[in-house]
């Protein structure tokens, strides 16, 4: 019986940690949308009130870095 009774707990909790995972993946999912979407609406404001070309093409250098970073460096 008790073989059984840890089968089922087992059962149970992968049941739950799956089902914990997919709902944070959607929320990861939904989160970096809307980060991704305020972050769009930010820098196209700052690209309307940034006059000069240096400036434009600074803030765009920090953008592609920024972007870069999550990458591997490759050996």
């Amino acid at each position: 019986m008790p073989a059984v009774f840890i089968l089922l707990r087992s059962l149970v909790i992968r049941l739950l940690s799956s089902r914990l995972a997919g709902s944070l993946a959607q929320f990861l999912r939904r989160s970096l949308t809307t980060g991704a979407a305020h972050l769009g609406t930010a820098l196209r404001h700052i690209w309307e009130r940034v006059r000069s070309q240096e400036s434009k093409e600074a803030v765009l250098g920090c953008v592609l870095c920024i972007l870069n970073m999550h990458k591997k460096v490759e050996n």
